[in-house]
């Protein structure tokens, strides 16, 4: 429930940047917000869909630029078999990411990955679009940090690394290395997936 609603308010949040954006600049959108410790991330761009998974629900979309990202739609989404692959779509998706710098509690230290998930029905009269996400936290380790190229190594309970890019420098200050922080990360999910007639 608390997760849906999070998706929920990002959609709001996301329609409101759209209603401030002229239609003529909606082909192309990239928008980022930032709070204390998470950033949220809206992209609309114009796109054909290069593959699809329907167990997984999820959609790859290559640009206009060549760029490939993959989507995700929930799996309450009713009208999902309406798109195919060679479709031209306009889409808007959104992913977060945000992080707490603290110890980890019991139950977290038992279970270092939970995936959460959300997701939201199409309305019937509505474009076959849909918010819906996987979530993930983790708990995570810092090893390293660099304040002149804004980047900090976070290690998962894999053991694998990542690289958080673009992070403000006061943020790092007073953090030390092996400081654990809690990560919790939304995958891209569609916010609008419209058809749209092939170019030319």
């Amino acid at each position: 429930m608390i997760r849906q609603k999070i998706v929920q308010a990002l959609a709001i949040f996301t329609t409101i940047l759209l209603g401030l954006v002229p239609a003529l600049s909606l082909a192309e959108l990239d928008m980022e917000s930032r709070g204390d410790n998470e950033r949220t991330t809206v992209k609309r761009i114009s796109a054909v869909i290069t593959d699809i998974h329907p167990d997984s629900r999820k959609i790859t979309l290559q640009g206009t630029l060549g760029n490939f990202v993959t989507i995700t739609a929930g799996p309450e989404i009713t009208r999902f078999d309406e798109f195919a692959v060679g479709d031209t779509v306009l889409a808007t998706y959104v992913s977060s990411l945000s992080g707490e710098l603290r110890a980890p509690t019991a139950a977290e230290l038992a279970d270092p990955v939970v995936e959460l998930s959300a997701e939201a029905i199409a309305d019937a009269n509505m474009d076959p679009g849909a918010a819906a996400g996987r979530s993930v936290r983790a708990v995570c380790t810092i090893e390293g940090m660099n304040r002149i190229t804004g980047t900090i190594m976070l290690k998962d309970p894999d053991g694998d690394f990542h690289l958080i890019d673009d992070v403000d420098p006061e943020k790092m200050a007073g953090v030390t290395l092996g400081q654990t922080i809690i990560v919790t990360y939304t995958e891209a999910f569609a916010l609008t997936l419209e058809k749209q007639a092939p170019a030319g």
